[in-house]
């Protein structure tokens, strides 16, 4: 494998109806299948909600999930690489989260099995869209007492709401050396996602995992908001969908068409050939 190519999903490979265009699907398979392009992407969805997202892409290689914290084999679901909290780094957002009146989404694994718990009756109405869009999930586990919420490993919180309800919380966690926060609008739609996670997690520390797990030569990443900078400054190239941020832009290889023009899978065809 010389070079592998990764790409962010949200607002870069998908369109606005959080699905790959027929095209994209069509080409970059075809591309897969019969000239061994190494394709894969980073987000930070779960692997249930990024399958959905992508249902009839190939997806044989592993994939980057939560913004870093898990690399997945999507067929098998074995973990590759997991980085979850210390018993420190728990007990300090437990108490911001009681401080501020926060009841997160938290992600964890409990016998080897992946959990979403939150508590019943406190859930925000962005935590019930996420909820009702999810419903059948088998990692969704409400619980009524906090004591609850417990796991072997707890590697991921997201916090759903106004942006004026979670900015104090988001301010909080910044000042910690060892976790670090995404605090971003929705893309589709008002509500501010907050979503904290340790410090050494992010997609670029993934994708790197990933690409030594794969002996790849050449990383070729594409991105467009602030959640895919370290899945920049770790690749070898990087390119930003026209639509992404202009701090992005500015880090970026090249700046690439829309995504909702298929840029990703046509920057791919016409330079394939270059990076074999």
């Amino acid at each position: 494998m010389k070079t592998l190519f990764i790409s962010d999903l949200d607002g870069t490979l998908l369109t606005s109806r959080e699905s790959v265009s027929e095209y994209s699907l069509c080409n970059l398979n075809k591309m897969i299948d019969e000239e061994g392009l190494c394709f894969t992407y980073a987000t930070a969805r779960s692997l249930n909600s990024a399958a959905k997202a992508c249902w009839g892409l190939r997806q044989n290689l592993p994939v980057i999930l939560y913004n870093g914290a898990l690399v997945m084999e999507p067929s098998s679901r074995k973990v590759l690489y997991n980085n979850h909290f210390n018993k420190g780094q728990l007990d300090f957002l437990r108490e911001q989260f009681h401080k501020f009146g926060v009841w997160p989404l938290v992600y964890s694994f409990r016998g080897g099995w992946e959990r979403v718990s939150w508590m019943q009756g406190k859930e925000t109405p962005g935590v019930l869209r996420y909820l009702e869009r999810r419903k059948g999930d088998a990692r969704l586990h409400p619980v009524t007492d906090g004591e609850d919420l417990r796991g072997d490993d707890f590697f991921y919180f997201n916090c759903i709401g106004k942006k004026e309800d979670l900015d104090g919380l988001h301010e909080a966690v910044e000042k910690s050396l060892d976790i670090r926060c995404i605090y971003e609008q929705e893309t589709y739609n008002t509500d501010y996602w907050c979503e904290i996670m340790p410090a050494s997690t992010s997609k670029g520390s993934a994708a790197a995992a990933l690409k030594k797990i794969l002996g790849a030569e050449r990383l070729v990443c594409f991105g467009d908001g602030n959640n895919d900078r370290s899945l920049f400054e770790t690749a070898d190239e990087c390119y930003a969908v026209r639509n992404a941020s202009e701090e992005l832009k500015e880090m970026a290889t090249g700046v690439i068409g829309f995504s909702e023009e298929d840029a990703v899978c046509k920057f791919i065809a016409e330079n394939l050939e270059k990076y074999k």
